[in-house]
């Protein structure tokens, strides 16, 4: 997982570097138009705006292909870790359960951690309700009221990884999503949904993971974990300048950018996160084997 992770963060960092270069190509073009040099119609001009157009389209995808990739290793090291310090053999299919391309076959799926039942329930009870509403006022099942309610019900079904289907008893099932998204939100929560982070030891968990570890893993993993937080409490914060109303000031705009730096960060300290786990797990199994 780490040799593939390295290899796609390259390809991202190699795809950013050549938009940056078409962009910057761009600017020097826009400022010749500028003078009258140049004309917007020219087929070189064109020709650069198309290519720009594809490399932010595919750094974008890059981009978004690595975080994935990433954080499905942050989280089967985090699993990995866990399990040595339980003691406890790593299940298979919760290692894979968050595999960012391929598609799990039913066993497996019915194998990882399930929704809440009350949460099930609800999301059930929603779609129920959804239905009753049509079936009772049929001419207006597609009012704003009838809208709102099925948006709830769906959005509600997704936020958890499920989706609701019609049983063969004609009864409306919140059953398990199968795609990728829906197993990562299964998986991990508001940690993923709020902050694009899988299910990591927060602060309070540390002590007792880290509490038999020789001082440098102890340091090493302490600290992965606490850069990962900290971006993701960047994150928040400029979203907090971002809803300011008025004008910024120049604190906030310093603030707003060295913020936005540290969150542009948060898919590399999720790399040396799940790096600085793996590379701990054999002294973390041998600490633990005997207990």
């Amino acid at each position: 997982m780490a040799e593939a992770a390295d290899a796609l963060l390259q390809e991202h960092e190699a795809e950013q570097r050549r938009m940056e270069k078409l962009n910057e190509h761009s600017e020097s073009l826009i400022a010749q138009r500028n003078k009258g040099i140049a004309s917007a119609h020219a087929p070189g001009t064109v020709l650069s705006s198309v290519r720009l157009r594809l490399a932010i389209r595919s750094a974008k995808q890059h981009r978004d292909a690595a975080h994935e990739f990433v954080s499905w290793w942050a989280d089967a090291a985090t699993v990995a870790w866990m399990a040595a310090v339980a003691g406890a053999p790593v299940s298979r299919v919760r290692l894979i359960g968050a595999d960012p391309e391929s598609l799990l076959d039913d066993d497996d799926l019915a194998a990882l951690p399930p929704v809440d039942e009350q949460t099930r329930r609800l999301v059930e009870l929603s779609a129920r309700l959804d239905s009753a509403n049509v079936a009772r006022s049929p001419a207006t099942a597609h009012g704003a009221g009838q809208d709102d309610l099925t948006t709830a019900a769906t959005d509600l079904a997704a936020r958890h990884g499920l989706r609701i289907e019609v049983s063969e008893a004609h009864e409306l099932k919140a059953v398990d999503g199968v795609w990728p998204e829906d197993r990562r939100r299964r998986l991990w929560g508001d940690f993923w949904l709020e902050h694009r982070i899988p299910l990591l030891p927060v602060p309070n968990d540390l002590p007792a993971l880290l509490s038999r570890m020789p001082p440098e893993i102890a340091t090493r993993l302490r600290a992965a974990t606490r850069a990962v937080f900290q971006a993701v409490v960047a994150r928040i914060r400029t979203d907090e300048i971002e809803a300011t109303e008025g004008p910024w000031t120049g604190e906030q705009i310093d603030e707003y950018e060295a913020l936005s730096r540290q969150e542009d960060s948060l898919t590399a300290w999720l790399a040396d996160y799940a790096r600085a786990v793996t590379e701990s797990l054999p002294v973390i199994r041998a600490t633990h084997s005997g207990q």
